[in-house]
């Protein structure tokens, strides 16, 4: 990863002359700054996470230096689904994806219903934001702080739950079906029979879920795709 690039996008970003300025922006020390540069020290993604919302710049943009195509756009719908799109739902080169009514849980688990929706989240149509079937993918309201400072009560998630191999998701944001509801977590991957969804705020380690044998294959509700954040 080019941290230097990285340092010096965020900096363009913030409109920062000097490292002590960006090092106020991300609450770190002046000398955290030069550390990142010069690759003593790893750019934490959360740094970045926070680049990105402060500024309104995409972590694509931040991270790999290169220009992203639209941002997603969070529009919520309260209407029945269109079978095509129209101008009074939707711009063009954009997809309805269900948005649940029941929170999920970044927390403690908690219900959550399928079938009952409020409405719909337009998501730009394209096969980064969306590489497969679009009636595999839900949006989801979180709830808890178990994930904090990435993800906040009330942010949403977009979940792709044709992605459940937890072979393929290690280290990935992932919703766990448990006990009854589901939780957003870390997944790692401990060995064929075994996995752990680990929260990222570790104040909340007692959240930790663990799927044994047969739980591993119906413990994996899907992929977190996405999220959007409401700000502070």
């Amino acid at each position: 990863m080019d941290q230097r690039g990285i340092i010096s996008r965020m900096m363009q970003a913030y409109s920062c002359a000097k490292d002590a300025e960006l090092a106020a922006h991300l609450d770190v020390k002046k000398g955290t700054i030069s550390n990142y540069r010069r690759g003593r020290r790893k750019i934490p993604l959360a740094a970045v996470i926070k680049a990105a919302k402060d500024t309104d710049s995409t972590l694509d943009w931040l991270i790999t230096g290169k220009p992203s195509g639209p941002n997603t756009v969070l529009n919520i719908q309260n209407v029945a689904k269109p079978k095509t799109f129209h101008p009074e739902f939707a711009y063009d080169n954009y997809i309805p994806v269900r948005l649940l009514k029941d929170e999920i849980a970044a927390g403690m688990p908690s219900d959550i219903r399928d079938e009952d929706t409020e409405g719909y989240c337009l998501i730009f149509a394209d096969k980064e934001w969306i590489p497969g079937d679009p009636e595999q993918y839900v949006c989801c309201r979180v709830k808890g702080d178990s994930m904090y400072p990435i993800l906040k009560e009330g942010d949403i998630v977009a979940i792709d739950h044709s992605q459940r191999d937890p072979g393929l998701l290690n280290k990935q944001m992932v919703a766990f079906r448990y006990e009854g509801g589901a939780s957003v977590k870390w997944l790692s991957y401990v060995k064929e029979d075994r996995v752990l969804g680990i929260p990222e705020n570790k104040n909340n380690i007692d959240s930790t879920i663990c799927l044994v044998g047969e739980e591993t294959e119906t413990g994996i509700i899907g992929k977190v795709a996405w999220w959007w954040a409401k700000g502070k």
